[in-house]
């Protein structure tokens, strides 16, 4: 694609190129909307449209520094599926060079001393919150966005269903996972099978009788003490750390004309 300009970037957000420049330069915020700035400011981080003021901002980011951003969990069982989740994602930016900075919640919400922040299972309006904010790529983990602005990986539910009807049969199991933050994934996961349990950890009584499939390996270890037939689709694997490497470079890159929604199987 050939070097955009301030007048693609306009086109694409549909405004005057007037807009576009009052944005960019931060003045004259009166006549503009704020969702009106976050759209012109994601097709700008998309395209990597570098006008001066944003050049200075986007090389000073070049910190090699990552912020994790994660819920703060309360069940046991979740904070070992995060322990066992940025286990992996910690051994591979640190073979890669990158500086990993931990976070369950942001002091400030405009961050400009990281390279990314990557959103785990952060729900959708929160994300969308950072991303008003921020001129670094976001990027969610384990949450679905409904914009393809950003880049976000998360399990194949469908295939983890197809796995559990090729082991139990149709119809013959129930898929029991963790309670989710992002409600926008766990309601499309619901609508894949009539027989989707959610369970917050605490209470894992009430798992259901018969045979289970999950992603979650704190899960599995549960439900064959009780006696269950249990089949693990891994959500936590290196497959899954190695597409978001892959979409982590494409983000900081601004890589264009890729698919920004990844399903790992």
């Amino acid at each position: 694609m050939e070097k955009i300009t301030i007048k693609d970037i306009a086109r694409f957000a549909d405004v005057s190129v007037a807009t576009v420049s009052y944005i960019i330069n931060g003045i004259h915020e009166e006549r503009y909307t704020p969702e009106t700035k976050r759209k012109v400011i994601q097709i700008v981080n998309l395209y990597n449209f570098r006008p001066s003021r944003l050049a200075q901002s986007f090389a000073l980011s070049k910190s090699r520094n990552v912020i994790i951003l994660t819920e703060k969990h309360q069940s046991v069982f979740q904070k070992s599926e995060s322990y066992d989740f940025l286990r992996l994602l910690g051994k591979t930016f640190e073979r890669l060079g990158f500086n990993l900075i931990m976070r369950t919640h942001l002091e400030e919400t405009k961050v400009d001393t990281a390279d990314a922040i990557i959103c785990v299972g952060m729900e959708e309006e929160k994300f969308r919150r950072l991303a008003q904010e921020n001129f670094v790529p976001l990027l969610s983990v384990d949450g679905k966005i409904n914009d393809e602005l950003f880049f976000q990986i998360y399990q194949d539910f469908s295939f983890v269903i197809e796995s559990g009807e090729k082991t139990f049969g149709k119809n013959n199991f129930s898929v029991v996972l963790l309670d989710m933050y992002n409600n926008t994934l766990k309601q499309e996961i619901a609508k894949l099978s009539g027989s989707v349990v959610f369970v917050d950890g605490n209470d894992i009584g009430c798992l259901p009788e018969g045979n289970i499939v999950t992603v979650n390996s704190s899960l599995k270890a549960v439900a064959e003490l009780s006696g269950r037939n249990v089949l693990l689709v891994p959500s936590n694997t290196q497959a899954k750390i190695d597409v978001l490497i892959d979409c982590f470079n494409k983000a900081t890159e601004r890589v264009q004309g890729t698919v920004h929604t990844v399903l790992v199987k």
